[in-house]
């Protein structure tokens, strides 16, 4: 079967998931990983391409896509802003770092800026709360605990 969305390159990444991993299921979210770095969203179509590939059921897979919210169903931004808003970071105000983002990119959350380039999701927890309120650009990780506006914007200037 010819695919739309699984192309040559994707199939290799998969391939090779398949041959780390003993149990074909273990695949399903690396290759959904590969899939949405490749499209910047899963297209719907994708998940009955990797479904038909991996021999698994669609409801499976669909499952676990709809699942984590990493995986994403609409065309997003070039480029993804993820601030952490569990407790250590609300407690370190990332309230006013999120208010920097939206301000300085015109992104706003769950919303693609008017450009295209940037959008913006909280997110419970990515593990650092020695800086509180961290933030990831893409899977850049920042430290927003001593962030003034001018070193964010030579952060986000990064991102053009």
């Amino acid at each position: 079967m010819k695919y739309e969305y699984l192309t040559n390159d994707l199939i290799e990444k998969i391939d090779s998931y398949l041959n780390k991993f003993p149990y074909k299921e273990q695949a399903i979210i690396p290759s959904l990983h590969e899939i949405l770095e490749k499209y910047r969203d899963i297209p719907y179509k994708s998940l009955e391409e990797l479904s038909d590939y991996l021999q698994i059921p669609l409801s499976h897979i669909e499952g676990i896509a709809s699942f984590y919210d990493m995986f994403r169903y609409k065309k997003n931004a070039r480029h993804h802003i993820r601030i952490c808003r569990n407790l250590p970071c609300h407690l370190a105000n990332y309230q006013s770092l999120l208010d920097k983002i939206k301000e300085l990119t015109g992104a706003d959350i769950g919303k693609n800026s008017p450009d295209g380039r940037w959008y913006i999701e909280l997110v419970e927890c990515i593990g650092s709360c020695a800086i509180a309120p961290a933030f990831l650009i893409d899977n850049d990780l920042y430290d927003g605990s001593s962030l003034d506006e001018e070193e964010l914007k030579k952060i986000l200037e990064k991102y053009k």
